[in-house]
């Protein structure tokens, strides 16, 4: 199956009007959310997401979700043996890719079990259930452990001869992968590839030739950071290994005193932190290019989406983002705390190591605010959570003809006939900037009284304006200029500006006669500068913008040049 991806669409303007917060739920259960899940349903869906990445891609360089212990979400055995909330259907529909699955050896069958307990589910449920999935979704391909645990009982074969008995069953034989080397995803859509921790690797990819982390031990809640060191140590080493390696690192452990939700989730009240909480804040900060398969307990919306959003990386800068990336933009949004500086700090490490490669304009905003914006691509708004909204976009340049003096003195002229709330405000100045300068791509941003860092943050390229006009504060910042050569009035790029894409004999006709005093080129051009109308006199040549044209050869050209030549 081929990689499902398009080209940047046409521009597109999209409003986001004024938005007052709103928080469903207390800040404190939201945010352990996104990290920790101890409910029945998640708040993310990614039942296709391998759809987009590129068939050549090996399973090695992927960044998977898993769970530790999968079978084990009904609770039996109590809560020293639960590691799950969601059932397995529920788990792939979220996105998890990598399954934990353990089996007891007992009549020539396998029942599934953690340790002594019987998870009243048998290797026949988690074989259909993941084939059902993969039916349904057949870009993907599910990775599963396959171990051996507790005793065996009442047996006339071996553990391997079972399991070939399940592999050779006609309704199960198409699904499972049977190569032992790390494949390229391509090979294995809509099928099962097993790690044997069984068989020394005759029956997959053996498990003891990963690059393995596992050490489960967690004697008291006070341990937990200790066991998150050996989590970060191990994607350290998976982010710098070699990208043929398969990587495996287990966020879990336990103990009669450190149960596996509380080693997952932290202790609030003890005021100890998690090691699905510590995972988060890693990958979100863009620690991380690749993370390996990492199985969990009880991973949250947050964590799951932080993990897959390394697999943007795969693709290239061009494509269009697919729709995964607004869910998981949203999740990984509500991670980041403290005021809007701090938001637009962490927003921007995650977007930029998660899809490298693009100018990313990014905006945390509180309370009321407008905004209207020229973008290329995708567009994405989190919710609103402590009264902050998450904005980012990316465009295919940053680039800006109209000089930052000239922006500012007329987007000044504009503020004083203004009207209406903040979002009003930021569509008519929108306009009114198209109209000036249609040539460039504007995004605005109009903020209520109070400003300051505090209250919002956003991207500044170079060549924008930041004014205040009464309770209202205005950014503009210009992007993406279209192709072609500019003459500006002054240097420094400021001023009037005129833009051609052909010669000109007699830069009069334009009003632009001995005026030009800078130059901007934006793309493949090669523009000839000539003293007289039709290309007469003394001639200069520049293929890249200059701030002061009497630096080209053959000068002075101050307000002198009359006519231009225009090749690509």
């Amino acid at each position: 199956m081929s990689n499902r991806s398009s080209a940047f669409p046409r521009l597109r303007h999209l409003a986001a009007m004024l938005v007052l917060a709103s928080v469903a739920m207390a800040p404190a259960a939201f945010a352990r959310g996104r990290y920790y899940n101890d409910s029945g349903s998640i708040e993310t869906h990614h039942p296709n997401w391998m759809n987009w990445v590129p068939d050549s891609t090996r399973l090695s360089a992927l960044s998977l979700p898993g769970t530790h212990d999968t079978m084990a979400y009904q609770g039996y055995g109590g809560s020293l043996t639960q590691t799950q909330s969601l059932d397995l259907r529920k788990q792939l529909e979220a996105g998890v890719r990598a399954l934990d699955i353990r089996c007891r050896h007992i009549a020539d069958s396998f029942t599934i079990h953690h340790g002594v307990v019987y998870l009243h589910v048998n290797f026949d449920d988690v074989l259909r259930t993941t084939i059902q999935f993969l039916n349904a979704n057949p870009s993907e391909t599910v990775v599963m452990r396959v171990k051996k645990e507790h005793t065996e009982e009442n047996v006339t074969r071996s553990f391997a001869e079972t399991y070939l008995a399940y592999r050779n069953n006609p309704a199960y034989r198409p699904y499972i992968w049977t190569g032992s080397q790390v494949p390229s995803l391509g090979e294995v859509r809509g099928k099962i590839v097993i790690l044997d921790d069984f068989g020394g690797g005759a029956y997959g990819i053996a498990w003891g030739s990963l690059n393995l982390q596992d050490d489960w031990t967690v004697s008291t809640l006070f341990d937990i950071g200790n066991k998150w060191n050996k989590v970060r140590a191990h994607l350290e080493r998976t982010n710098t290994g070699a990208s043929s390696s398969l990587f495996v690192n287990f966020l879990s452990g336990a103990s009669a005193l450190a149960h596996p939700y509380s080693v997952a989730g932290g202790h609030s009240s003890m005021g100890i932190r998690g090691v699905n909480d510590y995972a988060i804040d890693h990958l979100v900060a863009g620690h991380n290019q690749r993370a390996g398969i990492l199985f969990m307990d009880f991973p949250g919306a947050g964590l799951i989406d932080a993990i897959l959003a390394l697999n943007f990386r795969l693709l290239s800068s061009t494509t269009w983002l697919p729709d995964d990336f607004n869910v998981i933009f949203r999740n990984t949004a509500h991670t980041i705390g403290g005021n809007a500086e701090q938001r637009w700090h962490g927003i921007r490490n995650f977007v930029n190591n998660a899809v490298p490669g693009r100018y990313w304009h990014v905006m945390a905003l509180k309370r009321a605010w407008g905004a209207w914006m020229t973008h290329q691509g995708n567009y994405y708004q989190s919710d609103s959570m402590d009264d902050y909204t998450h904005i980012a976009f990316p465009t295919n340049s940053v680039t800006s003809v109209v000089g930052k003096g000239t922006l500012e003195s007329y987007v000044r002229g504009q503020l004083g006939s203004l009207s209406g709330g903040a979002g009003e405000r930021a569509v008519a100045l929108h306009g009114r900037l198209g109209a000036r300068f249609p040539f460039q791509r504007w995004a605005v941003v109009v903020k209520q009284s109070p400003g300051g860092l505090s209250n919002w943050a956003y991207s500044d390229y170079g060549r924008g304006a930041h004014l205040s006009s009464g309770d209202y504060t205005y950014a503009v910042q210009a992007h993406s200029a279209s192709e072609g050569v500019y003459l500006h009035e002054h240097g420094n790029f400021e001023g009037n500006l005129v833009r051609l894409t052909g010669g000109v004999n007699a830069l009069g006709d334009l009003g632009f006669n001995d005026v030009a005093s800078s130059l901007s080129v934006v793309g493949p051009y090669r523009a000839t500068l000539c003293e007289h109308v039709n290309l007469t006199g003394r001639c200069t040549t520049a293929t890249q913008s200059v701030s002061d044209i009497d630096t080209l050869p053959n000068g002075p050209w101050n307000d002198r040049v009359s006519s231009v030549a225009i090749s690509r």
